[in-house]
Formats: structure tokens, C-alpha cells, sequence
């Protein structure tokens, strides 16, 4: 009878210890989301200035600089990550796709700002790359049968993967003198 009563209680403290391990992964993970929101934000904010220092260092046909110039006003006028983020970031990268179709020597000048832009739309597109594999993770956590039931995860808010259309830039090839 006690041999009984001790493995219940075994199985009982792994159980109690699963879901306090799970809770705080949990935690750590909406931390995490938390922390890769604030850099994709500040990541697509340095891409959309260096939109706008393009356009001022290049000379585009005035439809295209117009058209990327509005994308990046409508782009800081929405804070946030939600649906209507994703619609202004997806107009500045849709912009600058067709900026590049009309005009792509304006792409190729050996000009920093060219060089520049290119540097931050990779790295926006990783910033985007680390978020989403972050609420990925949450996701996968979240989505377990006990989690759900026993409802570990709280009151936070249910991630969402944020979805960008990525544009390759092209860019002008650094000569041999200049690589290090």
C-alpha cells in the first residue's frame, strides 16, 4: 500500500514539475517574442530611413520616388506589429521591387546609400526570420493538449507570425581594392 501511495506521489511531483518547467518555457519564449518584436520594429525603422536617404542620394524617375516615398510615410505613421504593419512593410518592399525593375543602375552606383539600403533590408529580413521562428516555438508550446487544458500559458496574448514579402536588392559588386 505505501509503495503505491509513494509512486502516485512520484508521478504526481514529475507532473507538477513538467508543468512548472513548461509554464516558465513559456514565459521565457513570450519574453523572447517580446524582445524580437522590439528589434523587427526598430529593424524595419532603420530600413524605412534608409529608403528615404536613398531617394535623396539617387536619382529616381519622380513616379518611383514618390511612390517609395509615401510607402515609407504610410509605413511610420503605423506602430506596432499587427495586419496593418505588415500591409505598409509589404508596399515599401513592394516599392522598392519596382524601383529596382525601372531603375536598376540606381541599385548598382557605387553610392554608400545604395550599399546601405541593401545592409538594412537583409537585416530586417533576418530581424523577421529570428521573430518568427520565435512565436513558432511559442506555437508549437502553446498548442499542446495540457497546456491548452491547464492553460499555462496565462493571459498572454496569442503570437502571430509576421509576414513580409522579402526583395532581393541588387547591389554593386565591391571592388578589390576596397575588400579587407
Amino acid at each position: 500500500m505505501i509503495a503505491k501511495i509513494v509512486a502516485v506521489l512520484a508521478i504526481l511531483a514529475v507532473l507538477a514539475l513538467w508543468l512548472f518547467w513548461t509554464a516558465r518555457r513559456l514565459d521565457r519564449l513570450h519574453a523572447r517574442i517580446d524582445a524580437a518584436a522590439a528589434a523587427l520594429d526598430a529593424q524595419l525603422a532603420r530600413r524605412d530611413a534608409h529608403v528615404l536617404e536613398f531617394c535623396e542620394a539617387v536619382t529616381l524617375p519622380r513616379g518611383v520616388d514618390l511612390q517609395l516615398r509615401s510607402a515609407v510615410a504610410a509605413a511610420d505613421l503605423v506602430s506596432g506589429l499587427g495586419h496593418d504593419r505588415e500591409v505598409v512593410e509589404n508596399a515599401v518592399t513592394h516599392a522598392l521591387a519596382h524601383a529596382v525593375r525601372v531603375s536598376p543602375r540606381s541599385f548598382l552606383e557605387p553610392s554608400g546609400a545604395a550599399t546601405d539600403l541593401h545592409d538594412e533590408a537583409l537585416r530586417a529580413s533576418f530581424a523577421r526570420g529570428f521573430y518568427n521562428d520565435t512565436v513558432r516555438d511559442a506555437l508549437v508550446i502553446r498548442d499542446r493538449r495540457m497546456v491548452r487544458w491547464l492553460r499555462l500559458a496565462g493571459r498572454a496574448p496569442h503570437p502571430a507570425y509576421f509576414e513580409m514579402f522579402d526583395e532581393e536588392l541588387p547591389v554593386a559588386p565591391i571592388p578589390l581594392a576596397e575588400r579587407a
